[in-house]
């Protein structure tokens, strides 16, 4: 009974919390007071600049970094965004580090 319990348990925690899940970096706090993470695994090079994942709150988003701007565009709103707290700057100082 405990081993299917377990297994149960497993399985549970497996469709919440995918295996990319564990690669997620805590970077700070946005001004919003959310929590931003980056997706480590999600980081290439690409020639729009660094593309990477991160989450701020509830939301995950698809962007790249413009480390030579200290920029970053996010795909689904079709903006540029530049650092408003010591967070999203630290965002993008690891995303482009880890990128480059």
């Amino acid at each position: 009974m405990v081993g299917v319990l377990m297994g149960a348990m497993v399985s549970l925690v497996t469709a919440v919390y995918p295996a990319w899940a564990e690669n997620w970096v805590y970077i700070g706090k946005a001004t919003t007071g959310e929590e931003i993470y980056v997706d480590a695994d999600s980081i290439s090079s690409a020639r729009e600049g660094i593309r990477f994942v991160y989450s701020i709150g509830n939301e995950t988003l698809q962007a790249a970094a413009n480390c030579n701007n200290n920029t970053w565009y996010v795909l689904k709103y079709d903006t540029t965004y530049s650092p408003q707290s010591q967070a999203t700057q630290d965002m993008l100082v690891y995303v482009c580090r880890v990128g480059s």
